[in-house]
């Protein structure tokens, strides 16, 4: 290169804003948060956001939850925009440092990490996680309840990796339902009918307790792949407090008079 047409400087703003929701107003996305693009994380945090509230509202309009229903909007995603600008600010600052010390980590340091980590299955296991954002998880929010072995209430609902029954399949109806890995015992089968609540059941085998599944368990399943509610054991009385803390409806539940 012998000339420079145009130039300009680029500036990096680290922002998280103070409340992600104000009465009616809710901010998603860039418009609640804001980092350097490094690891490409502000489109997949979006896309996030947006997909936490938007069946939320949805089922506070079709009257199918309480408005409390909003309140776990903001306590879901403002923790991880937070952790994000934090870890994105330090890994940009690092790549674009000025002087003998940044040169050293943009050309040496970062290159030699990067390929020593993807050698490996695992670092590759776990780039693709963090890149992904399938770390993400909601431990303390008021939506999640309970624990069963490795998975708690908050976690994604763990693939179990057999081609054999894939319990991933039905995450596609984008509504509630239940999962139990191993025996569904009658009072379970009732309640779920009772509430109009879709029961799947799978087999228990060796990669479902590798995925951190219990055998038996019960597992009620957000409309976005998160668990709700984790049981040790089938209770219909868990099941019922959570649906009527939030006083949910599903899908075909009748109308109420």
């Amino acid at each position: 290169m012998t000339q420079v047409n145009w130039f300009s400087i680029y500036r990096v703003h680290h922002r998280v804003a103070d409340k992600f929701r104000v009465g009616r107003a809710f901010l998603v996305g860039d418009a609640g948060h804001i980092h350097s693009p490094a690891g490409g994380q502000g489109m997949n945090t979006g896309i996030g956001d947006a997909i936490n509230l938007g069946w939320k509202i949805a089922h506070v309009l079709q009257n199918r939850a309480d408005a409390s229903l909003l309140d776990t909007y903001e306590p879901e995603r403002i923790g991880f925009a937070r952790s994000l600008v934090s870890t994105t600010d330090r890994a940009f600052t690092g790549l674009v440092g000025e002087g003998v010390v940044g040169e050293f980590t943009r050309k040496i340091v970062a290159p030699l990490v990067f390929g020593v980590v993807t050698r490996f299955r695992l670092g590759r296991h776990a780039i693709f996680r963090t890149i992904s954002q399938m770390r993400v998880h909601y431990p303390d929010s008021p939506l999640s309840q309970g624990t069963a072995a490795d998975v708690r209430g908050g976690d994604r609902l763990p693939w179990m990796g057999d081609d054999a029954q894939d319990n991933f399949e039905p995450l596609r109806s984008l509504d509630w339902q239940a999962h139990v890995y191993g025996e569904v015992g009658k009072d379970m089968e009732t309640a779920c009918r009772e509430l109009h609540l879709p029961l799947h059941a799978f087999a228990f085998t060796d990669n479902t307790k590798d995925a951190g599944l219990k055998r038996n368990a019960l597992y009620v399943v957000r409309p976005d792949g998160y668990i709700a509610l984790a049981s040790f054991e089938q209770s219909a009385s868990k099941l019922r407090t959570f649906v009527e803390q939030f006083h949910l409806r599903f899908r075909n539940s009748p109308m109420p008079a």
